[in-house]
């Protein structure tokens, strides 16, 4: 099982309002690869079967696009006072019947889907700002596209846990892998890079649950690197920020999986931390990355994220993992997915052994 970095939701959003001739475009961001007139007539083609009878805010999709296949549509019908309407004809008890047509690339279905709660709560207080459609304008649903942006990310899956319980779930899952690599009787390497000394030493904590562990500790150019060794896995445990300088780098060789903590607060530092992951995966081109944030997703600017994104979705047996709320609650996700890894490994296995 190979993972990549989830695709980047962006998403392009038009309004339309119904006027004496139809669903008529009144603000948009504008997207690359369809026009204003495009936009409309899409809005038109589904405006028979899209209604906005209820006064309440609804949301469609996702929606295909007639020839546009790399997109899918999301439509928001809702009513709401618009002052350039005369026509008595177009309105109900005052109200404009109005659309908002929310573009992405199609390959973000699963995030979508996923994240339709967060997109319904995020779409209905940004309307409720607003007493009349013309008050809406580009600039204001450039802020809305940042927004969903921001709330897609997300991770309702991931439930509220104390740190005292993530610290217990990352040794019990680092047991559970040990338990499958002697199943599989395969050595599994995995190696950790943090920059951060607090998720360093929270680290240690959690790894301390095992038994029969010796650990060993060297303290190198003022940096440390432990390492932890058994006959069915090795975890080398670093904190650097710089791969050319990492302390104990000798440790990390054929490593089977990394898991790499980054504090990306600045562009500078960003940068940096996609150097060293290109360097490690250059070094060992077999390993799978988790790149996992220590800043959680609202405090990370939104331009860091789309390039978090951007540079990471092109690259092979990389996967970016934005942290929500708590980094030890994705450390723990990021442990979760080596371990289903192995798993699927197994069953493989399992599987040829059987044929």
């Amino acid at each position: 099982m190979v993972y990549m970095s989830a695709p980047l939701f962006i998403p392009f959003i038009s309004l339309l309002a119904l006027d004496e001739v139809g669903m008529s475009l009144r603000s948009s961001i504008p997207i690359p690869d369809i026009s204003r007139d495009e936009i409309t007539g899409i809005g038109n083609f589904y405006s028979p079967v899209i209604s906005a009878a209820s006064p309440q805010l609804e949301i469609y999709g996702p929606l295909p696009i007639p020839h546009f296949e790399n997109y899918h549509l999301l439509i928001v019908s809702f009513r709401k006072f618009d002052s350039d309407i005369k026509d008595p004809r177009s309105i109900s008890d005052g109200l404009a019947f109005c659309q908002l047509l929310v573009f992405y690339k199609k390959n973000c279905d699963q995030k979508v889907k996923f994240g339709h709660t967060q997109i319904f709560d995020t779409i209905n207080s940004f309307l409720k700002q607003f007493e009349d459609v013309q008050e809406i304008n580009d600039e204001k649903l450039l802020e809305l596209s940042e927004s969903l942006i921001e709330n897609v990310l997300l991770d309702e899956q991931i439930k509220s846990k104390s740190i005292e319980d993530i610290v217990r779930d990352i040794a019990s899952r680092f047991n559970t892998i040990q338990q499958i690599s002697q199943l599989l009787n395969r050595r599994t390497k995995i190696g950790i890079i943090s920059s951060d000394a607090l998720s360093y030493n929270l680290i240690i904590q959690a790894l301390f649950h095992y038994q029969n562990i010796d650990f060993i500790y060297q303290l190198d150019r003022n940096e440390y690197i432990t390492r932890i060794d058994t006959y069915f896995m090795r975890i080398v445990l670093t904190l650097l920020f710089d791969y050319e300088q990492i302390a104990g780098k000798e440790y990390f060789r054929d490593i089977d999986y990394y898991i790499y903590l980054a504090s990306c607060e600045d562009e500078e530092s960003t940068k940096r931390h996609i150097i060293n992951i290109d360097d490690l995966q250059k070094e060992d081109p077999t390993a799978q990355v988790y790149f996992v944030t220590i800043e959680k997703a609202e405090d990370l600017p939104l331009s860091t994220k789309k390039y978090l994104f951007t540079e990471t979705q092109s690259r092979k047996k990389l996967k970016l993992m934005i942290s929500i709320g708590d980094i030890f609650r994705t450390l723990d996700n990021a442990i979760y997915l080596i371990l289903n890894d192995i798993l699927e490994l197994r069953n493989i296995l399992l599987s040829q052994g059987a044929s």
